[in-house]
């Protein structure tokens, strides 16, 4: 898998598989932490990686697309920037997991507010040293 410690974000570890995006969507595990949901799954992917990423946000809720893109780039960043915890943990546990972050909220949120959510989301989908023992 890749090495540890990096905080890029290479396309190797986005998400865009159709076929492992509808199983996550499927069988995945959700879990809240306002304004952002997240779907993952644990299951073998096409790349070397801990894991494989994918940002979406509602048109629904902004009609515009520089604002859905804002966005992403928000949760993007975010993610960069913490996934290391959860990516190391992954590799010490050699699994894969295909992770979706959705954004729920209908107003646009400032960067506090995504990165504390995604710090949040990040430690709960942390493996349990208690759950394998």
């Amino acid at each position: 898998m890749s090495s540890t410690g990096s905080s890029s974000f290479p396309r190797s570890q986005r998400l865009k598989s159709k076929k492992v995006s509808e199983l996550v969507f499927a069988t995945g595990l959700k879990l809240k932490a306002p304004p952002i949901i997240v779907r993952y799954l644990d299951t073998p992917l096409s790349e070397p990686v801990a894991a494989q990423v994918m940002v979406t946000v509602s048109k629904r809720n902004f009609k515009r697309a520089v604002d859905r893109n804002r966005i992403k780039r928000l949760m993007r960043e975010a993610w960069r920037l913490q996934k290391v915890e959860l990516e190391n943990q992954l590799i010490a546990d050699e699994k894969q997991r295909a992770i979706v972050f959705i954004f729920v909220a209908s107003e646009m949120p400032n960067y506090e507010i995504v990165r504390d959510a995604m710090a949040s989301l990040i430690q709960k989908m942390l493996p349990t040293k208690t759950a394998q023992d």
